[in-house]
């Protein structure tokens, strides 16, 4: 950050004021920040409305109007129409917008910035290591999440292939959220006379390779590096599963930082949207055409499935040996990928503070 953003004093209560650059020592209170030559504020979307998860009561009535410049954050995956609308409702006229996803057809205005906030944190909270063994027990890791259609199709795959037995899986029940409560019609019809196994913890996972003692939404943030030096292969189960949708959320950061060989199930097109932020995915190894299937839901997950078994039957030393670049690459270039966004929001920065 330049000398003179880095003099900046702002107003950022939530903390949101960090994924544009700015340290916690630029946080002051509203007074403060009100005293500036130059009133800026950074806060999240929606804060002022009761019904989303980022609201904020304790600052909700804030008259924004007051501020020279207003930054916005979402870190979800919400449309920008959608923001831009609500962003007129508050009275400010000098604002920006950073978004934590990307829709197809949708052209970002001049003051949005798309920064994938959850891959990025992974960065400060974990720290790198080069271990990198060639003997490891198990061939899949499968870390599931929130119950949602796509995974129960993935875990319903894996046990009626027998992959289960050879891999560390979990599908737990304490994380909120989710797409279902129970599986979909058109993901059971896929397996007949099958019922998915869910809560569902892996007896091949050990309790010491746990990221933490107590399981809930706070482990999502770091890597499962004793589960990875185990496991061959990732099965990464991203938040969404179907539709238009681009989200880079903490899923693939796992993947990147971790330096792992992976099969992605999710939304159509996310591979090549991915490789259009400089990272590098598995062509050269796998048949990744399942990332265009787009017209069917299940039919992209049994084409990446494809991708599954056939990676099974791999002699596997040889393969991870063979990919190690594209791992390394991928591991460097998400922290390439950070600095080119924060100059990115710097740069929108600069121009728009008045």
């Amino acid at each position: 950050m330049n000398t003179w953003l880095n003099n900046l004093k702002i107003y950022s209560p939530g903390y949101e004021g960090r994924y544009w650059g700015f340290n916690v020592g630029q946080f002051v209170d509203l007074s403060t920040a009100l005293e500036q030559p130059v009133k800026i504020a950074v806060l999240p979307v929606f804060y002022n409305k009761p019904a989303e998860f980022s609201y904020r009561p304790e600052y909700a009535s804030l008259d924004v109007s007051q501020f020279d410049l207003v930054v916005f954050v979402d870190i979800e995956f919400r449309f920008q129409t959608e923001l831009v609308d609500w962003i007129a409702t508050t009275g400010v006229s000098n604002w920006l917008l950073s978004m934590g996803g990307l829709h197809a057809g949708e052209v970002l205005d001049a003051r949005t910035v798309y920064v994938p906030v959850w891959s990025f944190n992974f960065l400060q909270w974990n720290t790198p290591r080069a271990d990198f063994p060639l003997d490891r027990p198990f061939l899949f890791d499968c870390l599931c999440g929130t119950r949602r259609s796509h995974r129960d199709y993935v875990m319903l795959a894996l046990e009626q292939s027998g992959l289960l037995n050879q891999s560390i899986a979990t599908y737990r029940d304490v994380f909120i959220g989710g797409d279902c409560t129970s599986t979909p019609l058109h993901v059971q019809n896929e397996f007949p006379g099958r019922q998915v196994l869910w809560p569902y913890v892996s007896p091949n996972l050990d309790p010491e390779w746990e990221v933490g003692s107590k399981i809930d939404h706070t482990i999502s943030g770091i890597v499962p590096w004793e589960i990875y030096n185990r496991t061959y292969y990732s099965i990464l189960v991203e938040t969404l599963g179907y539709g238009s949708t681009y989200l880079m959320a903490e899923k693939i950061g796992k993947c990147l930082f971790g330096r792992r060989l992976f099969v992605h199930f999710g939304a159509a097109n996310w591979l090549s949207t991915l490789k259009s932020f400089g990272f590098e995915t598995f062509d050269s190894v796998l048949d990744e055409s399942y990332d265009t299937q787009s017209t069917i839901d299940t039919r992209r997950y049994k084409a990446a499935f494809d991708q599954v078994e056939w990676l099974s039957k791999q002699n596997h030393p040889a393969l991870l040996q063979k990919v190690r670049p594209i791992l390394d690459h991928n591991h460097d270039n998400l922290y390439r990928f950070k600095e080119q966004k924060l100059t990115e929001m710097q740069e929108l920065f600069v121009a728009y503070c008045r």
